[in-house]
């Protein structure tokens, strides 16, 4: 290791999960131990993707019983969710509580050479802009004063594997890492695979462009940052943790930004949005010129948006609605009663049951904010008022098939900040009455309804 005197007599993580790059890691730390003066503690997390998934579990303890290595143990309770990104999380949270509990400097992950090069591809294909070109970084601040630390990525993974076979380290092959319907597995197995029929130093040759756009970032940043100064209307504030953010809103002339040429422009937008991490900047930025031309407004994100008005540019943080969690997670029982629902103060839900004899099937309009429905499905279910969440669904009246509803709130053209204002009467993750916006299939009244839904508005 290199920068020895960092880790000497510290006490350092290491993220074992029992396949060839983790065991090696393990190894290669338990030899340095009394060198440095190591306190180690093993972090084993057991996603259960395998049901012998267990056995990998036991193969860490083992190595770990017998170095006299401390060996933290958690696994994913209750229903297993096989999401790469969900994974992550769960493990760097783990990660995070045992660094606090047992004073962790440094975690350690076994990271090496070819992830990086999946990692630029899987991001360029997938859409991305220089930031997501950039090398994994070897020291990472994971958390308060501690820092993730990736020791390998100067070393292959046939290298690691190398260092396996001629130390006679028993690992697991995790027969996932074989699944196609993974993307990071395909890329593994099919792209590079084809990459290296082309040119066999392709890997090399990726990583020294990545390296090279790392420096050329970091030079543009300087600049960019020198520009924000000058393009600013008024005195910068700046975060105290972060010198080189300004604290919101941010004030820029107008003026002075149209006279910069477009290639600039571009660039410096996309560093700007990037200094605040708001995702899908490239397809942020033609639209975002257009504004500032326009003097309009847009939304950049749930937390940002930009306003230009005559000869200032602003970017601020959107007001949070104090109000918004009134309605979240209201139950109606669905009976034969009549309810009524305060939303946000200023206007009722009204659940009245249908009790007129006959019924002439004139439907009110969507705005109208009225609907006839039928809850004979849902009768002595609870059905949920509250605000949109993750993975909410809806089956819109007249359409063939269920659709994500965020994707139908898009195509119907609602703001974004609208969007999470919204009051929907759900049945779990499902939308069941969007008011003044559309009804679902699932309610649609065939032959007479059972519910009249009102939403009357408070004056």
């Amino acid at each position: 290791m290199k920068s020895d005197d960092i880790f000497k007599g510290k006490q350092i993580g290491l993220a074992v999960s029992g396949g060839a790059d983790s065991i090696v890691l393990l190894d290669v730390f338990n030899k340095l131990k009394y060198k440095y003066d190591l306190s180690l503690f093993v972090l084993h997390y057991n996603h259960k993707w395998r049901k012998t998934s267990i056995k990998d579990s036991n193969l860490v303890e083992k190595y770990c019983i017998q170095n006299n290595i401390k060996f933290l143990y958690k696994e994913t309770k209750g229903k297993v969710i096989k999401n790469e990104e969900e994974a992550r999380n769960q493990r760097y949270s783990f990660f995070k509580q045992c660094a606090r509990k047992y004073n962790l400097k440094f975690i350690c992950t076994a990271h090496h050479k070819d992830d990086q090069l999946e990692t630029i591809l899987f991001r360029l294909i997938r859409g991305t802009g220089p930031n997501g070109l950039l090398p994994i970084k070897k020291f990472f601040n994971l958390s308060g004063n501690v820092k993730l630390f990736r020791p390998f990525l100067d070393f292959t993974k046939k290298e690691i594997i190398d260092y396996a076979k001629q130390n006679n380290l028993s690992y697991i092959t995790d027969k996932t890492n074989y699944d196609l319907k993974y993307k990071r597995n395909l890329i593994r197995l099919k792209v590079i695979p084809n990459l290296k029929k082309i040119n066999g130093e392709f890997l090399n040759n990726i990583l020294v462009c990545s390296d090279l756009i790392y420096s050329q970032n970091v030079a543009l940043g300087n600049y960019f940052l020198t520009l924000l100064k000058k393009l600013s209307t008024g005195l910068m504030h700046y975060e105290k943790r972060y010198s080189c953010i300004p604290q919101l809103p941010v004030r820029l002339s107008r003026k002075q930004y149209l006279r910069l040429d477009l290639y600039t422009q571009k660039c410096f937008l996309y560093w700007l949005l990037t200094l605040y991490g708001i995702k899908g900047n490239i397809s942020k930025i033609d639209s975002l010129n257009e504004v500032i031309k326009n003097q309009e407004t847009i939304d950049l994100s749930n937390k940002y948006l930009i306003k230009v008005h005559e000869n200032e540019i602003c970017l601020e943080e959107k007001q949070k609605n104090k109000t918004q969690n009134n309605i979240v997670n209201k139950k109606i029982l669905i009976n034969g009663k009549k309810k009524v629902i305060t939303l946000m103060g200023k206007s009722i839900l009204m659940f009245e049951p249908f009790k007129r004899k006959h019924f002439d099937r004139r439907f009110p309009s969507d705005k109208k904010q009225i609907a006839y429905v039928d809850f004979s499905k849902y009768k002595m279910k609870s059905l949920t008022v509250r605000h949109r969440k993750p993975h909410d669904t809806i089956h819109p009246l007249g359409f063939p098939y269920t659709v994500k509803l965020k994707k139908y709130l898009i195509n119907k053209k609602i703001p974004q900040d609208k969007r999470y204002n919204l009051p929907l009467l759900c049945f779990n993750n499902e939308v069941l009455w969007l008011p003044g916006y559309s009804l679902s299939e699932k309610v649609r009244v065939l032959d007479k309804p059972t519910h009249i839904l009102k939403i009357k508005h408070l004056q």
